[in-house]
């Protein structure tokens, strides 16, 4: 597996997890995350055969992005609800 690839997947299931969270009545979630996440992981598995270093470097700013970016409807972003789970709400 490319080293890029393990930093998109684990970005994809961070923010299909925060949409399953935000939004339970789907008992799925929002499965385009998912398809979307593969295809990114793909790509850049190939950007990684060009230049590693700058693939690296790209997953690590999707990883940064998602976590504290709402996506997919949701209201708020991945930190902003582990913290309101550490404040007990």
């Amino acid at each position: 597996m490319a080293k890029s690839t393990g930093i998109i997947l684990v970005a994809g299931g961070i923010s299909y997890a925060n949409g399953w969270i935000e939004d339970p009545a789907h008992p799925l979630g929002n499965l385009k995350i998912p398809v979307a996440t593969l295809g990114v992981a793909l790509i850049f598995a190939g950007l990684e055969k060009l230049n590693q270093q700058a693939a690296v470097g790209l997953a690590w700013i999707v990883m940064v992005t998602v976590l504290v970016t709402p996506s997919g409807g949701a209201k708020h972003a991945p930190l902003q609800n582990l913290g309101l789970v550490a404040k007990g709400k």
